[in-house]
C-alpha cells in the first residue's frame, strides 16, 4: 500500500484520542507501527459537528517509512457526539483491517476526500475490547541471551543500540564484554570507525551521541585504546560534544598510554566535573607518586565538594608518607575523618614509614606507642614498616627485636616481611638464612617478587649451588624474568636463559632495557657474539625502548671477556661518536679491553679524555689503568697518573697499592715525591688481599 499523509483538525484529533483513551492509545500504537502516518493540525479548526475529513495522497515511490513528527498533546474533554466517535470507530476498523471493496478508488486517485459514514453503531465497543498486550520489560539476560545468538555482527550491534535507547534500561557487565569482540570483528571487517558508523546508518540507524558514547565505553571497557581515541575524536565530525562520561575514559585512556599532560588537559577541560573525574584523575597521579599534582587535583576535589572514598584516602596518604611529608599526611588523615571515613591499623602503619622516611625514626616509635594507647594493636604491616625502617638507619638490633615481638605475638609473617628479611639478611651477607626466608616463603605462597628477591640474594652472594627451586609454575613478569636471565647467565646457563628471554617475548610483556641487557649477554657467552652484534644493531633502531648506558656498556663488556678486545672498543668510539648514553663504568670498561690488549697509551688517553667529557674517573678507572702500568712497568706514566690519584685524594685497594710499592720503590730518587704516600701504604697493605676483577652485571 502507497504510503498516506493524513491531514486532520485538532477536533478530530481529540475525538480520537478520547475514544480510544481507555485502550491505552490504540490510535497511536498503530501510528508508530506503521510509521507513515502523522498528525497535522489544520490552520482552521473543523467543528465539533463537522464530518471526520481524510485526504490521501499517493505516491508511486513504495513503502518508504518516515519518520514522525511527534504527536501534539491536545486538551480533551470528557463529552463528543456519538455520531462523531462512532466515525472514528469505522475509521480505526478501516485503518486496522484495510479498507473496503468500495474504497479501492482511493488507490487509484492521488488526491480525494471522503466522508466515512457509520454502518454498524456498536463498532465502537468492538474494538475497545481489543486491548492492545504491553511489551515485557527488557531484562538483562534475555538482552545477554539475544546477543550471543544474533548474527550478523552489524545485526547485533545494532540491537544492542536499540535495547540502549529504552528507557530505564542499562546495559550490564556482560553485554558490554561480549559486545567487545563483536565491535572489533567489525573493526577490522571495515578498516576504521567511519565505515562502521555508515553501516549502521545504511542500516537505518541515526547516530547519534549515545551511539559513540557506547562504542567508546565498549572500546573502553575493552582496553582497546587506539579505537577508543579514534571514537572520541570521530564525535567533532558529527557535530557533537563530548559529555563528562566520555571525556572521563578519554582522559583514563591517556594516562594509561602515560600521556599524562594530555589526559590533564582533557581533565580540565571538562565543563562540569564529577566525582568519577577527579577520582580516575587522583587514581592514576597517585600510582606514580606525583605528589605536586596529586595536591592541585585533591584541593579541586575538595572545592568542587567532591571527597575520595575509602580506597582513594589510602592511595592519597600513601603518596604523603612516601615522600616523607607527614604533616601534610596528618592534614589528610583529618580529612579523612571529617568525610565520615574511619581511621584503620593502616593509616598508623602508613604515618610510621613516612617518619622513617622523613628522617624521623624516634617519632616513628612515638607515633607506634602512642596507637597503642589509642586502642589500636599493630598488625604484621605496621611491623614490617618498623624492621625496614630500623635496617635503613642501621640499627640492626631494634629491628631483630621488632621481630622477635612478632614471633612472641604469634603473628605469622606474610610474603612482603618475607622480602623484606631476604632483602636484609641479604645486605647483612647472611646468605643462607636468607635462603631459609625463602623456603619460608614458598610455603605462604611466594609471590613474583619474592622469586626476585631471592634470585638478586643468590647473584650477590656467588654461591650459585644452592638447591633452590625456580618457581616455574610462577608466571614471568617483567622484574622476575630480568633477575631470572640475569641469574642464569652468572650460572652459566645460557640456553635457559635464552628460553627464559623467549617466554618473555611471547607474553604481552612491554620489555624493557634490562630484559635485551640480559639477552645480548646470555647470547656473547653462547659465543654468539655475531649474533648479539646482529641483535644490538636492531635494538638501538627501536625507539619504543629507551637505552641507558647499563645496555651498551654490558655489550662491550662481554666483548672484552671473550678477548673480542678490537670489536669492543670500535663499539665503544661508534657509542661515542653517535652520542649514545654512557657513564663512568663504560669508560672504564673500555680502559679495561685496552689494557687487555697490551694499549696502554690509548687507555691513558682514554683516562684523559673522559675527563674532557665530564666524566669523572672513580677508584676502579684509576685501579685498572695502573694495575695496567705497572704490569707493563711503565714508571713515568704510572708517577702521572699516581700524581693525579693523590691529588684528588682517592683511595686505591690494597692489591693495586701494594703493585706501585713494589715496583716504584726501585727507583727512590725519582720518586721521593710519594715517599710519605708509601709510607702510609706500607702500614695498611695486607699481601693476602686478592685483587677483585671489574665485571659488570647483566641484570
Amino acid at each position: 500500500m502507497d504510503p498516506l499523509e493524513w491531514q486532520i483538525s485538532q477536533v478530530t484529533a481529540c475525538n480520537i484520542i478520547a475514544a480510544t483513551s481507555h485502550d491505552k492509545g490504540l490510535f497511536s500504537k498503530v501510528i508508530n507501527k506503521t510509521g507513515v502516518y502523522r498528525f497535522q493540525e489544520v490552520s482552521k479548526p473543523t467543528p465539533v459537528n463537522s464530518p471526520l475529513t481524510l485526504a490521501a495522497s499517493a505516491t508511486k515511490q513504495g513503502l518508504v517509512r518516515t519518520n514522525p513528527k511527534p504527536l501534539r498533546r491536545f486538551n480533551l474533554s470528557s463529552h463528543f457526539p456519538t455520531v462523531l466517535a462512532s466515525k472514528v470507530a469505522t475509521f480505526l476498523f478501516h485503518l486496522k483491517l484495510g479498507l473496503p471493496e468500495s474504497s479501492q478508488s482511493l488507490k487509484e486517485t492521488p488526491f480525494m476526500v471522503r466522508i466515512l459514514t457509520l454502518k454498524r453503531p456498536n463498532q465502537i465497543t468492538d474494538l475497545s475490547r481489543q486491548r492492545a498486550a504491553p511489551n515485557p520489560p527488557l531484562t538483562h539476560d534475555d538482552v545477554y541471551s539475544r546477543l550471543r545468538t544474533s548474527s550478523p555482527d552489524l545485526k547485533t550491534l545494532t540491537f544492542f543500540l536499540h535495547c540502549a535507547k529504552q528507557s530505564n534500561y542499562f546495559h550490564d557487565d556482560r553485554a558490554f564484554n561480549h559486545m567487545v569482540s563483536v565491535v572489533e570483528r567489525l573493526t577490522h571487517q571495515h578498516k576504521s570507525i567511519d565505515r562502521v558508523l555508515q553501516e549502521l546508518i545504511r542500516s537505518g540507524c541515526v547516530i547519534k551521541p549515545r551511539v559513540l558514547l557506547l562504542l567508546l565505553e565498549i572500546f573502553w571497557r575493552g582496553h582497546v585504546y587506539d579505537k577508543a581515541i579514534e571514537v572520541y575524536k570521530g564525535m567533532s565530525s558529527y557535530g557533537y560534544v563530548p559529555n563528562a562520561r566520555a571525556m572521563n575514559m578519554m582522559m583514563d585512556v591517556l594516562f594509561k598510554y602515560d600521556l599524562v599532560d594530555r589526559a590533564l588537559e582533557v581533565f580540565e577541560g571538562i565543563r562540569v566535573r564529577n566525582f568519577f573525574s577527579f577520582d580516575i584523575a587522583l587514581s592514576h597521579l597517585c600510582g606514580r607518586n606525583d605528589l605536586v599534582r596529586v595536591k592541585v587535583v585533591l584541593k579541586m576535589m575538595v572545592r568542587e565538594r567532591f571527597y575520595p572514598n575509602g580506597e582513594r584516602f589510602g592511595q592519597v596518604l600513601g603518596v604523603f608518607c612516601r615522600r616523607g611529608c607527614v604533616g601534610e599526611g596528618f592534614q589528610v588523615v583529618g580529612l579523612m575523618i571529617c568525610s565520615g571515613v574511619s581511621v584503620s591499623v593502616n593509616v598508623w602503619s602508613m604515618l610510621v614509614s613516612g617518619f622513617f622516611r622523613s628522617g624521623e625514626p624516634v617519632k616513628a616509635v612515638d607515633l607506634v606507642n602512642k596507637m597503642v594507647r589509642s586502642g589500636f594493636s599493630p598488625n604484621v604491616v605496621t611491623y614490617t614498616g618498623l624492621i625496614k625502617g630500623f635496617v635503613d638507619y642501621g640499627m640492626v638490633e631494634e629491628a631483630f627485636s621488632v621481630l622477635s615481638i612478632v614471633q612472641a605475638q604469634g603473628l605469622a609473617p606474610d610474603i612482603v616481611l618475607c622480602n623484606v628479611m631476604i632483602r636484609i639478611f641479604t645486605r647483612l651477607g647472611r646468605f643462607e638464612e636468607a635462603r631459609d626466608v625463602f623456603l619460608y616463603s614458598l610455603k605462604k605462597g611466594a609471590d613474583r617478587y619474592t622469586f626476585a628477591t631471592m634470585l638478586s640474594s643468590l647473584c650477590l652472594s656467588r654461591d650459585y649451588d644452592l638447591r633452590i627451586t625456580i618457581g616455574t609454575e610462577t608466571e614471568l613478569d617483567l622484574v622476575m624474568g630480568n633477575s631470572l636471565i640475569n641469574y642464569l647467565c652468572k650460572v652459566g646457563n645460557t640456553t635457559a636463559a635464552l628460553k627464559v628471554f623467549r617466554d618473555m617475548s611471547k607474553q604481552d610483556l612491554a620489555l624493557d632495557c634490562y630484559t635485551y641487557t640480559g639477552f645480548l649477554t646470555a647470547l656473547c657467552q653462547g659465543e654468539a657474539f655475531g649474533h648479539a652484534l646482529n641483535m644490538y644493531n636492531e635494538i638501538i633502531k627501536r625507539k619504543s625502548v629507551r637505552l641507558d648506558a647499563h645496555f651498551h656498556t654490558v655489550m662491550i663488556d662481554s666483548l672484552v671477556e671473550l678477548g673480542e678486545y678490537s670489536t669492543a672498543i670500535r663499539l665503544f668510539n661508534r657509542c661515542i661518536l653517535e652520542k649514545r648514553e654512557l657513564d663512568v663504568v663504560s669508560y672504564t670498561v673500555a680502559m679495561k679491553g685496552l689494557v687487555r690488549g697490551r694499549r696502554m697509551e690509548e687507555a691513558c688517553s682514554l683516562l684523559s679524555k673522559m675527563k674532557e667529557d665530564g666524566v669523572m674517573p672513580n677508584a676502579r678507572t684509576y685501579r685498572t689503568v695502573i694495575s695496567g702500568l705497572c704490569e707493563e712497568k711503565d714508571k713515568d706514566r704510572l708517577r702521572e697518573v699516581l700524581r693525579e690519584c693523590v691529588e684528588e685524594g682517592v683511595e686505591l685497594d690494597p692489591n693495586t697499592k701494594f703493585k706501585v710499592v713494589c715496583l716504584l720503590s726501585r727507583y727512590p730518587k725519582e720518586c721521593s715525591e710519594f715517599r710519605s704516600v708509601f709510607e702510609k701504604w706500607r702500614e695498611e697493605v695486607d699481601v693476602s688481599d686478592s685483587y677483585d676483577e671489574l665485571s659488570v652485571s647483566a641484570g
